[in-house]
């Protein structure tokens, strides 16, 4: 639109030539002929553009305008250009300074006029344009400045939010927490940690830690604020410790055992203190001493059993061997003591050995380890040599065993045979000793009993025969005389083989299938044992990758490791080259560590568990139980299953002390998130037992016998499963797996398909609220990585939505922020890290689904307790 004008001047001839002009310029222009019609036309729409004022006027002249319309609001702005023939420098500078834009003297010449009408319209457009853009930039301004204090009001409000809910966490948790600045004040604490203290929080606050708390009172030496104190120390150094066993002070001056953990607190990359979590762990180490106390002690009879024995037989024979002590061993076992059983019954044999063991106990020294290995058997370790072992232990045991005893009103009279081994001429280890003291023994009850003998070289005419075994078997290892065979492990909970343990069997070409426990035990003595462990490792490989491509069921084939494996050899090394030579897949294998093996070299075993658990592998302790270690280190183990012995599984419908030790067995598996396995079962009162108490997997006879590779193909097409006898149909389990990869959910879903839950998949967080509104889902397990909803959200909504679920996270990141926002909001009960360890996530599970089982038992007792109750009032 072109621009509009309006010129002002008295004199009509002015007003034409002018117009003409600006008309023939392309302007619309409008005409006054005076000062007053000038201040209409300026108000008029559309506004002018530009005013074109005559300065010499009458009754109005152009000053008088201009003054007007710069009071105006609506002309202020208009540019105006002053036309005269006054043709000086003051009326110039006058009506410059009155505000006009420019200043044309008459006549008029078109150029000039026409040039400055344009200077003035296009710098009325860049200062309309400057306006427009303050104006733009202006709002922009405001509303960024809008925008950055709703982000920070936000970041506020979560904060506060967040500041609170830490705050809950840290009231409501059973853990101690505290604060403690580098003087070793506490500035922090929560409810937990002063109630277990026997404080009020405000009591603590400003006291100083060391002298408060964590001091010896009972020499009245305290810790004290110096370098002495390793905690006092980690907190002026900023050094991280983890699980750290202590004893803490309560107000009362009782102290209590905790572990606790000290991680340093920053500021600005500036040391503030520390943060100190802690637990009463009391029960805990009670509750382990009581297992410790029934792995190593009889229970009949109190006296050590055949785990502490060796343990302190193996220290004898150390100290014999440094100062050269005398060292003997005698192994008594009751004559015919089957009859008493037989004819008065499993009681009153009970009660005949608690004589017997507390007849024996008066007749030896402090020094001595009197032991009940099983039976009617026990074992006496004594210094004495062989002309004090007659007269002051052989005889008396025997005179003491034969004094009539009474039973129920029956007088009972009772004889033993006794073997006698001496060190080092008899044997040289513990094994040697026992066994050659038990063959004497074995050598007088068969003769009639009633007496004692002494292991004669004779009993050892094997000694060359042996010699031939080790060298054939030296042959077999190198030339492939040995065949694996394979005994299924059954789930517990679905009845499914989930793995195989691989067993070496020995067909020799002249003797026959000679015994695991014949050759197993000459290859350690002889130095074979890493051949021969080297060999079933590989074979176990091969042939669960041959059954993979076979397209049988996966299973997991577990390979035991003798204890002087370790000694010989790196154990890793020796795996991490079987797998990569036939290609399996570490999730697939097993390695089953004795206990014994574990206590060789604590600390050389634990590095080990560590590479092995670094390669993905699966560690179980074999024969749970029978050892003789500190259960306090089980926690340092990275292990992933338990396997209790079958020497207690033998015993377990029968015997009460059996019974007790694989029920503490299967929940300290439990606690420690392991998976407990049984082996030797072979009757279904056994099975049935350890279904009763949450055993997670067997193996034994009842179900199968080691097979032959071939054999046990034929087991794993069929599919056959475990049937549990006298079981009702249990409700089925859901179980919900959320992942983005289709590849990850595939491996899940064939992971836990074995499990017997109902598995429902969903590659979203869409998908996966979707299936909880359709299904009643027990636990969810979800992808923390995932496009549009991450698995945080997904977790806290179903937290809000699905409150009875149990929420697992799975995540490839380690960022400390995603993951408290995940706990914070998901409220999750277990986060594992991606790639996940298959023994671990698949424990992870099934605690969880331990856990939703015993709220519903819960649930369900409440119901009928109420229910019964509601009976009796009607009544």
């Amino acid at each position: 639109m072109p621009a509009t004008l309006l010129i002002v001047d008295d004199v009509p001839e002015n007003l034409t030539i002018l117009g003409e002009l600006l008309r023939n310029a392309g302007y619309r222009v409008r005409a006054a002929n005076s000062g007053a019609t000038a201040l209409k036309y300026a108000v008029l729409a559309p506004a002018p553009d530009l005013i074109l004022l005559d300065l010499m006027m009458p009754v109005m002249d152009g000053h008088e305008v201009l003054i007007r319309l710069r009071q105006n609001p609506q002309t202020t702005d208009i540019p105006v250009i002053f036309v005269t023939a006054m043709d000086s420098s003051e009326t110039e500078t006058l009506c410059l300074e009155q505000g006009a834009a420019d200043f044309i003297s008459k006549p008029l010449i078109a150029s000039v006029v026409l040039a400055r009408v344009r200077n003035q319209l296009e710098l009325k457009r860049v200062r309309s344009w400057l306006v427009d853009q303050n104006a733009f930039l202006e709002s922009e301004v405001m509303r960024r400045i809008a925008e950055v204090q709703a982000v920070q009001d936000a970041s506020d409000r979560a904060q506060a939010q967040l500041n609170h809910r830490m705050e809950m966490i840290l009231n409501s948790t059973g853990e101690g927490i505290q604060g403690m600045n580098l003087d070793g004040k506490i500035d922090f604490v929560n409810p937990a940690a002063a109630a277990m203290l026997g404080y009020r929080p405000e009591e603590l606050l400003g006291k100083d830690f060391h002298r408060a708390i964590h001091h010896n009172r009972n020499d009245s030496r305290e810790c004290g604020v110096n370098d002495d104190c390793h905690l006092f120390a980690a907190v002026k150094s900023g050094t991280v410790l983890e699980n750290y066993a202590d004893h803490f002070y309560c107000k009362d001056g009782n102290s209590i055992p905790v572990e606790y953990s000290c991680m340093p607190l920053f500021e600005n990359s500036e040391l503030q203190g520390a943060v100190i979590a802690w637990r009463d762990v009391s029960e805990r180490n009670h509750y382990l001493e009581q297992i410790e106390r029934k792995s190593n002690f009889d229970e009949l009879t109190g006296l050590p059993n055949r785990n502490l024995l060796y343990d302190r037989l193996t220290q004898a024979i150390e100290r014999s061997r440094l100062e050269s002590n005398a060292l003997t061993v005698l192994t008594l076992s009751l004559d015919r003591f089957k009859t008493i059983n037989a004819n008065l019954g499993r009681g009153a044999g009970d009660q005949a050995l608690r004589v017997v063991a507390e007849r024996l106990t008066r007749l030896h020294a402090v020094t001595d380890t009197l032991a009940r290995v099983e039976g009617d058997e026990f074992i006496l370790v004594t210094n004495a040599d062989e002309r004090e072992i007659v007269a002051h232990y052989a005889q008396p045991m025997l005179d003491a065993v034969r004094l009539p005893l009474w039973i129920d009103d029956h007088e009972i009279v009772l004889s033993a045979s006794i073997g006698i081994a001496t060190f080092p001429k008899d044997g040289a280890s513990s094994e040697a000793l026992l066994r050659n003291a038990t063959a004497a023994m074995t050598k007088i009850k068969v003769s009639g009993g009633q007496g004692f003998r002494f292991y004669a070289p004779e009993m050892n005419a094997r000694a060359l025969e042996r010699l031939d075994l080790e060298a054939d078997l030296r042959e077999a290892i190198k030339n492939g005389g040995l065949v694996l065979h394979y005994q299924p492990q059954i789930d517990l909970r679905n009845g499914q083989i989930i793995g195989a343990e691989a067993l070496a069997r020995w067909p020799h070409p002249r003797r026959g299938w000679i015994s695991p426990g014949d050759f197993i035990p000459l290859a350690e003595e002889c130095g074979l044992i890493w051949a021969l462990g080297a060999w079933v490792l590989l074979e176990a490989c091969q042939q669960n990758k041959a059954w993979q491509h076979a397209g049988l069921p996966t299973i997991t084939v577990a390979v035991n490791l003798s204890a002087l494996q370790f000694t010989a050899g790196d154990v890793v090394e020796l795996t991490a080259k079987a797998l990569e030579e036939t290609g399996l897949s570490p999730e697939y294998l097993e390695l089953e560590i004795t206990e014994s093996a574990a206590m060789t070299d604590m600390q050389a075993f634990i590095s080990a568990t560590e590479r092995l658990q670094g390669l993905s592998v699966s560690l179980s302790i074999d024969d749970f139980g029978t050892g003789f270690s500190s259960l306090s280190y089980l926690r340092q183990f990275h292990i992933d299953r338990l396997k209790i012995d079958q020497s207690f599984v033998r015993d377990i419908v029968h015997d009460p002390s059996s019974a007790a030790i694989i029920t503490a067995i299967i929940n300290l598996a439990h606690g420690l998130n392991l998976a407990a396995i049984a082996e030797g079962v072979e009757t279904e009162a056994q099975l049935q037992f350890l279904r009763s108490h949450d055993c997670d997997e067997m193996q034994g006879y009842y179900f199968s016998r080691p097979l032959a590779a071939s054999d046990f193909e034929v087991l794993l097409r069929s599919e056959r499963l475990l049937v549990f006898p006298n079981e009702a149909l249990a409700p089925q389990r859901t179980l919900l797996l959320v992942d983005d990869d289709t590849q990850i959910r595939f491996v899940l879903e064939r992971l836990f398909s074995n499990e017997g839950y109902r598995v429902l998949l969903a590659e979203s967080g869409t998908e996966a609220l979707d299936l909880l509104a359709r299904y009643e889902v027990d636990v969810v397990v979800s992808d923390g990585d995932m496009p549009e909803m991450d698995g945080a959200e997904l977790l806290r909504r179903i937290s809000a939505m699905y409150p009875q679920t149990l929420r697992i996270l799975l995540s490839g990141t380690l960022d400390p922020n995603f993951i408290a926002r995940s706990v914070n909001q998901g409220e999750i009960f277990k986060f594992l890290t991606k790639p996940w360890k298959t023994a671990e996530l698949r424990e992870a599970v099934r605690e969880a689904f331990r856990v939703i089982d015993a709220r519903k038992q819960r649930q369900l007792s409440a119901f009928t307790d109420h229910s019964s109750s509601h009976q009796k009032f009607k009544t």
